[in-house]
């Protein structure tokens, strides 16, 4: 049932490598790190909006997003993620648009937190499957973070409008669009995004679409890389996305 796996030929990839000794900065809503297929996944997790929203192991967005990166292998359980040795930094900014929905909204100041949090863990890859205006001040702590080699992954809505598609649109960031067959449109990667199968709270699974979804499994293929190569450029793993056609 994990179309999205078979498009990209992940289990020929985890041949070499399945993200291991690689850390992946999540900024998203909370996550269920109970789940079956996430339990042990997580090395480092923070509310960082929990003035606004106490939930954490309810929310739906982050945990799909994470189910899609770093669920577990060979537990005889669910699914697999695509870097399914990596461990994620949790850090939640935003939080559900209504109770129990998927959807999520987040804003600066947490986001900010989230960001700054996730240069001083020393995350390797930071995945934000969010988008909106751009913001000065989430600009500089981004340029700080790829200054200090992590690889930030974002998701692309694809419309074309660049005043809400940030962070996607920052330069040197890997903008991702999601598609029923993979292309390349172009400066952005693209990835499958069609009915992927993941992990939601209470040990579910469901079908979910959309560039949040893709974005993930972009940050998976390169934590993939980096395990293969350590001093991995941003610049470096844009070219090889974009050379693979995932």
């Amino acid at each position: 049932l994990q179309t999205n796996l078979q498009q990209m030929q992940i289990a020929l990839a985890h041949g070499r490598a399945t993200g291991k000794n690689i850390t992946i900065g999540v900024i998203d809503t909370g996550m269920d790190m109970e789940h079956p297929d996430l339990a042990g996944q997580v090395s480092q997790n923070e509310n960082l909006a929990d003035k606004i929203s106490t939930s954490f192991a309810t929310d739906k967005h982050g945990t799909a997003v994470a189910g899609v990166i770093v669920a577990r292998r060979d537990n005889a359980k669910g699914i697999m993620g695509v870097a399914p040795d990596a461990r994620l930094v949790a850090l939640k900014a935003c939080w559900p648009d209504k109770a129990d929905a998927m959807e999520a909204v987040c804003n600066s100041y947490t986001l900010a937190l989230a960001v700054n949090t996730a240069i001083k863990a020393g995350v390797d890859v930071l995945n934000m499957s969010l988008t909106g205006p751009e913001d000065p001040l989430l600009g500089l702590l981004l340029k700080k973070a790829l200054e200090k080699g992590i690889i930030v992954v974002a998701a692309d809505t694809g419309n074309g409008n660049p005043a809400e598609n940030f962070p996607a649109s920052l330069k040197d960031v890997i903008s991702v669009q999601a598609i029923k067959q993979p292309e390349i449109i172009s400066e952005s990667i693209s990835a499958p995004g069609e009915k992927v199968l993941t992990t939601l709270p209470y040990g579910t699974y469901d079908f979910i679409s959309g560039s949040s979804i893709a974005a993930a499994e972009v940050s998976g293929v390169v934590a993939l890389l980096l395990e293969l190569k350590r001093d991995l450029t941003a610049s470096e793993a844009h070219a090889i996305l974009k050379k693979s056609k995932i």
